[in-house]
């Protein structure tokens, strides 16, 4: 029976506490998903051929893989109206949230062709109890609580629920703009792996490391394959282990699924890249996508015989907040200085990075890039690969 209250469960909100994610059927017209499919697919090969890097997302295993951030056209307008509508109450209920305090954070579309791997497993962000653990904060011990500061423990209690209660719900929503089959690398995911165990597992694992076999095994749980209609939805906890699957199929058959992710009142979590345009991040909460029309986007549709990509939105010398050094990338510290090491998913070369932050960088569902950590691609990485797992052994 749902719970009666501010925010009434529902079947589906009951269902996502249980098992981390559910799929939706019908949410998008299949009118309006063809349109964005099409849309999607000629914006996406048009920014990779002018090398428009601030319109991809760094999504893991970029090779046939891209991330594309959305504008505002409308057909994408209509979706989220579309999306709104049918979903808004289960977010609603599941985030124990008003649809006035539940942000959009993550508008994008990815699309994978034939020839793209599947990603490791991973979840989009850290339980919060996994990302105190893995952070810096030193615990005093009982004597120090006892004797110095009668505060200490509940000052220590404080911050533990602050970052493993208090951390926003994350939220996200895949939509198949085409009727998707297992050869074209449907997302898997792993049924309620939304748990502090579960993340812990990853953890142990050696997050970035595990295969799909590999963590039917390590959780116990076999995946499921996201095979769906054009206009279904999977939506998701971003806790939950999931991976986007390989494309396989032969002749070539290209995925494309629009992303859209929300998030709830509290800490912002560690992991997700909230892949969007710069233009429309801290702008929508899910009540004011109703205020949408479709016939007033601004952003134009682009199709087979007419491709308008965003404004571009880089920093450039000369502009404000230009940093010649950022651009050149910091340098390799010295190897005794490494605390931890993550791989970018674009060059493929090993980074230093602090122990702090490799969990977030790690979990990412975008994967980890050297400008997150301020380097660049075209840095030598210095050191061997050997010579790195030696010094952090």
């Amino acid at each position: 029976m749902a719970a009666v209250g501010k925010f009434p469960e529902t079947e589906d909100s009951l269902r996502l506490a249980e098992f981390g994610c559910i799929v939706i059927k019908n949410v998008v017209s299949p009118e309006i998903c063809d349109e964005i499919r099409q849309h999607v697919s000629v914006s996406t090969d048009e920014a990779v051929r002018q090398g428009r890097n601030d319109l991809l997302g760094n999504i893991q295993e970029q090779h046939c893989r891209w991330d594309l951030k959305l504008e505002l056209c409308r057909p994408v307008v209509q979706a989220l109206l579309e999306f709104r509508e049918k979903v808004g109450p289960t977010l609603e209920a599941y985030m124990k949230s008003s649809e006035r305090g539940i942000k959009v954070v993550e508008l994008a579309a990815i699309t994978s062709d034939s020839g793209a791997v599947s990603q490791a497993v991973h979840a989009d962000t850290m339980h919060g109890v996994t990302r105190f653990l893995q952070s810096d904060i030193e615990l005093p011990d009982r004597d120090q609580c006892v004797s110095d500061d009668e505060d200490a423990p509940e000052d220590v209690g404080s911050i533990i629920r602050a970052v493993a209660t208090d951390t926003a719900i994350l939220m996200s929503a895949q939509v198949a703009l085409q009727d998707i089959v297992e050869e074209m690398g449907p997302t898997h995911v792993w049924q309620g792996t939304h748990t502090v165990e579960h993340h812990a597992t990853l953890w142990s694992a050696g997050v970035g490391r595990l295969t799909v076999e590999g963590a039917d095994e390590a959780f116990k749980i076999p995946h499921k394959k996201m095979v769906m209609n054009k206009g279904d939805l999977i939506l998701y906890d971003s806790r939950v282990m999931h991976c986007g699957g390989a494309n396989y199929s032969t002749p070539s058959r290209r995925r494309s699924i629009m992303t859209i992710s929300t998030m709830s009142p509290g800490l912002r979590p560690d992991g997700s890249t909230f892949t969007m345009l710069s233009a429309l991040k801290n702008k929508y909460r899910l009540a004011q996508l109703s205020l949408l029309k479709p016939d007033e986007a601004t952003a134009t549709v682009s199709t087979a015989d007419c491709v308008q990509l965003p404004p571009r939105a880089d920093i450039t010398e000369g502009s404000v907040g230009f940093d010649e050094k950022a651009f050149e990338g910091k340098d390799i510290p010295p190897l005794e200085e490494w605390e931890a090491a993550c791989q970018c998913t674009t060059c493929r070369q090993w980074r230093a990075v602090p122990v702090c932050d490799a969990p977030r960088f790690a979990m990412s569902a975008h994967g980890f890039n050297c400008k997150d950590a301020g380097f660049v691609c075209t840095q030598p990485q210095k050191y061997t690969k050997d010579q790195i797992d030696e010094a952090l052994d």
